[in-house]
């Protein structure tokens, strides 16, 4: 019977009964809409991709020959699995592979464990979006063999192949409906796109990413409608986008999108926490420091990311050129560089003794199974004092000295400062010093290095080993440091190269590593290599079959040439957005080689990139 508010008259009874029955006829019509578009729904990819039909329950099933559909409410029911012959989606035997890898590689240190394990895998209540997208990142680990037995694929990256188009489907089709299973889902895929080297969507969907956290505001804690592992789980999803932001803002050259202005949400706490559904310590960014219980209590992730926040603040600094920018010299404790340098510092002073470097704290963290996120701290922490010191080294080329410039403080840009060199050139060794112990250990230790992390602290400490290597310092190019400098830049190119058999964006990093060398030798040697010119640029097999994603050009987004007048800019440019087309690179590698057919006394320092 038809609610009717009591004290309403007689004469407007049947009007309101009838407007109700009315409402309630057109909302179950709706509801039968609703579920009939969402079991029709389809979407189309070409090259004879699989076809993927969502249907109103979300069961996700692929057929050959046709497209992808994605659907929208991922939630509550299995999905239909066919056998391998018709593409379907994995059988519980190859998902669980992937899975695992997942859980293993990428789930902590990448993604600040944001999902509760044993719902993840609970198959009564899959997510087809986020299960795609972690086949999307992890089958490109896949042997031939185990492609073939879960996937019927004859390689990894075929499978990575298959499933990718189906996961930008899913995305597209809930870029608007907002979800914490959705949020996860677009930060894996966009970790797979990147690994993959696939264009520039990967910004796209950890955008997407983000505009969800921040319009669900994920980032405070006015969360209490829900359980406590669920409020545990948002808080998670958050700080993991927030990871992420400051890892693509510093591999494109660009400034962060969250600000932790306006970041009020506890860190995360441990697995056993969230398995118990305890009340959360409330520790923050700005009061962990002054945390006085044990260590293993709250687990390394809070120390991760307070230490990720802090390296992104130096980042910044490099990233928007801000010695050319701020008229206060670095050594000047009011200075913006001053006081990221101390805070970084202070924070590794405060540091308890287990999460100080060492083999044994290293061995111990690997058994817990954080080695990853162990090594990724401290390489993080070693580059932060090179990201942005490195702008002061003296870059004694022929340029340089016909162009003995000024920065914003009234600097020489030939002004030898003996703290920020000590610093730079100390710390770029200890980075050395931690992947060549490492690399010589046992294929755990080895695993344990590719991350995401260390890749972006060897980009940052390369430049530092090439100086070193050919500037010929007067404190620092003995024989003894040139020569560690030469093995450890010889041991990043070792292992970025052994990294590129699974990530593609690897071999990028391998390329611009390659052509710094090259340019330091042109620079102080005269010697040209062109050869540089002739290694084929890396582009991943998602990428050949899909060449649509945008990268930006010259004129098109991206700075020409002209405007890099120097080796100090030309490295900036090698080495931020790595997301650009690669030939735009030979450019400026012929107009370095040629000497600048323009004006030499031009010099672009306010060239931010980003």
């Amino acid at each position: 019977m038809a609610f009717v508010p009591i004290g309403l008259s007689e004469l407007h009874r049947p009007a309101i009964h009838g407007m109700l029955t009315f409402l309630t006829r057109q909302t179950a019509a709706s509801e039968t809409r609703r579920t009939s578009a969402n079991a029709d729904e389809t979407s189309a990819v070409a090259g004879g991709r699989p076809n993927v039909t969502v249907s109103a329950h979300n069961a996700v099933t692929v057929h050959r020959g046709g497209s992808p559909a994605c659907g929208r409410r991922q939630r509550h029911h299995r999905p239909s699995v066919q056998s391998p012959a018709e593409a379907s989606l994995p059988d519980r035997r190859g998902l669980n592979r992937c899975m695992n890898i997942f859980f293993e590689r990428h789930f902590l240190g990448n993604f600040c464990s944001f999902v509760y394990r044993p719902d993840l895998e609970d198959p009564s209540a899959p997510l087809p979006f986020l299960t795609v997208a972690i086949v999307c990142l992890c089958s490109r680990y896949l042997t031939p063999a185990e492609a073939t037995e879960d996937f019927g694929l004859p390689s990894g990256a075929e499978v990575c192949c298959r499933f990718t188009p189906i996961a930008r489907g899913m995305a597209r089709s809930s870029s608007d409906e907002p979800s914490v299973p959705t949020i996860q889902a677009n930060l894996v895929l966009a970790l797979s796109e990147f690994l993959g080297n696939a264009g520039s969507r990967h910004w796209m969907y950890a955008g997407t990413a983000i505009r969800m956290a921040q319009i669900m505001r994920l980032n405070k804690e006015y969360h209490q409608a829900h359980t406590l592992k669920e409020q545990e789980i948002r808080r998670r999803t958050f700080w993991a986008c927030l990871l992420f932001d400051k890892l693509l803002a510093c591999f494109l050259s660009k400034p962060p999108t969250i600000s932790l202005v306006n970041v009020a949400v506890a860190l995360p706490g441990t697995d056993a926490s969230l398995a118990y559904q305890e009340v959360t310590r409330g520790l923050t960014l700005d009061n962990l420091v002054s945390f006085t219980g044990y260590p293993s209590e709250i687990g390394i992730m809070p120390y991760f990311i307070k230490t990720v926040c802090l390296w992104s603040n130096i980042v910044d600094f490099n990233v928007c050129n801000r010695r050319f920018v701020e008229k206060k010299p670095p050594t000047d404790p009011t200075s913006s560089f001053y006081q990221r340098h101390q805070e970084i510092q202070d924070w590794v002073a405060s540091l308890p003794p287990g999460l100080l470097w060492s083999t044994e704290n290293y061995r111990s963290h690997s058994a817990l199974g954080h080695g990853r996120e162990f090594i990724a701290m401290h390489c993080v922490i070693y580059s932060s004092f090179c990201v942005a010191h490195q702008q002061y080294l003296p870059q004694l080329d022929g340029s340089s000295i016909l162009l003995d410039s000024v920065d914003a403080a009234g600097w020489s840009l030939l002004r030898r400062e003996p703290i920020l060199l000590l610093t730079c050139v100390t710390n770029a060794l200890r980075v050395g010093e931690v992947i060549t112990r490492l690399s010589e250990a046992d294929a755990r230790s080895r695993s344990e290095l590719q991350c995401v992390w260390v890749a972006a602290s060897v980009l940052s400490v390369s430049n530092i080993l090439l100086w070193i290597q050919y500037a010929n310092d007067p404190e620092y190019g003995n024989v003894e440091m040139v020569d560690r400098a030469q093995k450890y830049f010889s041991l990043f190119l070792t292992m970025l190269s052994s990294w590129s058999t699974h990530w593609a964006a690897a071999q990028t990093w391998l390329d611009i590593l390659k052509k710094m060398h090259a340019m330091y030798k042109g620079a102080y040697l005269g010697e040209f290599d062109r050869s540089v010119l002739d290694e084929p640029s890396a582009t991943s097999a998602v990428e050949e079959e899909d060449p649509t994603g945008f990268r930006p050009q010259p004129g098109d987004g991206y700075l020409s040439s002209a405007q890099v007048q120097n080796l100090y800019t030309c490295l900036r440019f090698l080495t931020l957005d790595t997301t650009a087309k690669p030939k735009m690179l030979q450019s400026v590698w012929m107009g370095f080689a040629s000497g600048w057919t323009h004006d030499l006394t031009e010099v672009a320092h306010d060239v931010t990139f980003g």
